[in-house]
């Protein structure tokens, strides 16, 4: 008896949306050496671009485009994401990943662990989903801590410990972003570093128990410019001054809430409308080292 070989389905493609972290809160430091935190995670529309495709031969082959600086081997999440989900299924044959960068890398928006999240999904969805969302979920914890976030299908979420516990959210209404992005990454375990370092030489402090209003309040774009604090910011700024004018600069010209993004080094503000938007975004045209990004929250 034979059968026909199953028709190949193609390249799927899959969006890794960036994330912006609109309170950033850092809490103990673990026996792990990891810190613990609290985090209001919102999705953007900046996303990078991911083709998959299975193939006959085994293996995981990546190809990069749109940042020559962006690892095409076993560095990055995608292939570490492609591998942990062919483990976890033992299939055979092996993956083509096509990845096209739009997201900076060593930004603080997550893009790394964003693309992570959307190679889990999308070779789930084109293997015709073997693991359930709890698997998918351990999987993701595992590869690093913005992981999970980008398995979440809420454009917003409240996380703790290492981002791994998720509460989704309703978010508010879509609103304008401008993403200042100076012309060198800052790594997370970096400024973690200094966050550490800091805390212990007395120039910063823990903070305080972290009391969040209900999932309704955090709805409202008045309630989160309140909550709008990163604490990686004082380290990051006593070592990168210039990034901290670059916050004063974005608030001067109308931002809501101006902060730096996750651990750095870009630096967003939220705008009311788009012409608050490009009257900031003129201000920095022409500035030396310095690239500018538009884009959206996902309402």
């Amino acid at each position: 008896m034979t059968t026909d070989p199953l028709p190949d389905p193609g390249p799927l493609v899959v969006l890794a949306h960036a994330k912006l972290n609109v309170s950033l809160r850092v809490l103990a430091r673990e026996e792990s050496g990891f810190h613990s935190i609290e985090t209001i995670l919102l999705r953007l529309e900046l996303a990078d671009r991911i083709e998959l495709e299975t193939t006959i031969d085994p293996g995981i082959r990546l190809e990069v485009t749109g940042d020559p600086a962006v690892p095409a081997d076993t560095r990055n999440l995608c292939w570490q994401a492609a591998v942990a989900l062919h483990r976890q299924v033992e299939r055979a044959g092996g993956t083509r990943i096509r990845l096209d960068k739009r997201i900076p890398a060593g930004a603080g928006l997550g893009g790394g662990s964003a693309d992570a999240a959307a190679v889990l999904l999308g070779l789930n969805e084109l293997w015709e989903n073997p693991l359930d969302g709890p698997t998918l979920l351990r999987l993701a914890g595992e590869l690093g801590s913005d992981v999970p976030f980008g398995l979440c299908e809420a454009p917003m979420a409240l996380a703790w410990e290492r981002g791994r516990r998720l509460l989704p959210l309703e978010s508010p209404f879509s609103r304008p972003v401008l993403i200042v992005v100076p012309g060198y990454p800052i790594g997370a375990g970096e400024a973690y570093g200094w966050l550490a370092a800091d805390r212990a030489a007395g120039l910063v402090s823990l903070p305080g128990p972290c009391l969040n209003p209900g999932p309704a309040e955090l709805a409202e774009w008045s309630v989160l410019e309140r909550l709008a604090v990163n604490d990686l910011e004082p380290p990051v700024f006593r070592r990168y001054p210039e990034l901290a004018e670059i916050r004063g600069t974005l608030a001067d010209c109308g931002a809501e809430s101006a902060v730096l993004c996750g651990s750095g080094s870009c630096v967003a503000g939220l705008f009311p409308d788009e012409a608050a938007l490009e009257h900031a975004a003129e201000a920095f045209h022409g500035t030396e080292g310095l690239s500018t990004i538009r884009t959206r929250t996902l309402g």
